[in-house]
């Protein structure tokens, strides 16, 4: 009965070390979109700063994230219907 238990205990730490190895690749995945993200924003910052330059202050800003705002919700429909799974 023992080496039955060891055996059990065997499978459940190489389980756990699966899964710290798969949320461990998560978080790093998660890092480098954060990265990557932060360098889209500078980037869009860049291309959108004649669009709110010129109006007063706030409202410029607003006006741009709503712009910005309409894009991502395009590029997130057509991104969700291209990586749908098929049926």
């Amino acid at each position: 009965m023992k080496e039955i238990k060891g055996i059990k205990e065997v499978k459940h730490v190489s389980t756990v070390m699966e899964e710290v190895k798969k949320q461990t690749l998560t978080l790093v995945t998660a890092a480098f979109g954060f990265v990557a993200a932060l360098i889209w924003k500078d980037a869009i910052t860049a291309w959108m700063a004649p669009l709110y330059q010129d109006a007063n202050g706030a409202m410029g800003l607003t006006i741009a994230a709503f712009v910005v705002t309409i894009v991502v919700v395009i590029v997130t429909i057509v991104l969700a219907k291209l990586f749908a799974p098929k049926k």
